[in-house]
């Protein structure tokens, strides 16, 4: 008995290390079984529009939650993603950035294309404000001028003589005020697809239009995909796409593309349906959209 009284502690020590060995154990099983997997297939493709093709994406516990994803963007297209929370709205653009690795199918990317995605809080590196607003490129990519003048375009002009002034910029600046950085980051880099998720959410529905205004303004050619929830943002689009899970975990879907959507249902297993109309009033369809990257060949 007077053995384990004194070797407690040496005894509570190695259960400690056997059970951080036992996670890490878990952890290595799981990434194999992840490494395994097939990925979505990106390729770059000499046509002018984005093509997503037999897209399906699942949670990690392998439950299907959008499934049979086709779209096809074209340059200059506007399309807005609404839906609750929990549709499959932002693990779509992930899947298509390639940064969801629990999805199947294939992405066409034109060739040379520039894919930006801006999330509702953008990363702004510690430094100068010159280099959190052409992040990832170097601040010496633009000029001082061209840098002051989309701060004021975009609604911060108090801003526009601290550009070699070095702050945490992610504390230092509300939601809101990030937000009009992200947005000013895009249209410097000018990319020809533009995925926001929610990236203009924090800001009330003036100034999101007007953020809005400014895009159509500076990037013209740029394809728009939008995930929103404010009925003002329609406006700004050409085609909605609406995921709509309706009670019972049963799925329902308005939209002006054919993207079906799908729910896990506790009792009854993975489940899907979509509907498509060729437009009007009554259109139907479900899911769509991608994230960051710039495709050369």
């Amino acid at each position: 008995m007077s053995f384990f009284i004194n070797a407690y502690q040496q005894l509570a020590e190695w259960r400690a290390v056997i059970d951080r060995l036992v996670g890490f154990t878990a952890a290595i099983t799981s990434a194999q079984a992840l490494a395994s997997a097939k990925p979505v297939a990106v390729f770059a493709g000499a046509a002018s529009e984005l093509r997503v093709e037999e897209l399906e994406v699942r949670l990690p516990n392998g439950c299907r939650l959008v499934g049979g994803v086709d779209i096809v963007l074209p340059r200059g297209d506007r399309l807005l993603v609404t839906g609750p929370s929990g549709s499959g709205k932002s693990t779509l653009f992930r899947a298509i950035a390639g940064i969801w690795p629990f999805a199947l199918g294939r992405i066409t990317v034109p060739l040379g294309a520039k894919v930006l995605v801006l999330p509702q809080r953008p990363y702004l590196q510690i430094g100068s404000l010159a280099a959190a607003l052409s992040y990832p490129a170097s601040p010496m990519s633009f000029g001082a001028q061209q840098l002051r003048q989309v701060l004021v375009a975009v609604g911060l002009p108090a801003l526009a003589p601290r550009l070699d002034d070095q702050a945490h910029w992610g504390r230092m600046l509300s939601l809101g005020e990030q937000q009009r950085l992200a947005i000013a980051r895009a249209i410097m880099h000018a990319p020809d697809f533009l995925f926001l998720d929610e990236a203009t959410a924090s800001l009330d529905e003036p100034a999101e239009a007007a953020l809005y205004r400014l895009l159509q303004e500076h990037l013209p050619e740029t394809t728009l995909v939008s995930i929103g929830h404010r009925s003002t943002l329609h406006m700004f689009h050409r085609r909605h796409i609406s995921l709509a899970h309706a009670q019972r975990g049963r799925p329902r879907a308005r939209a002006l593309a054919k993207v079906p959507t799908v729910v896990c249902d506790e009792s009854d297993g993975p489940e899907r349906r979509s509907r498509q109309s060729a437009g009007g009033d009554d259109p139907t369809g479900e899911p769509p959209p991608p994230r960051h990257r710039s495709h050369n060949g």
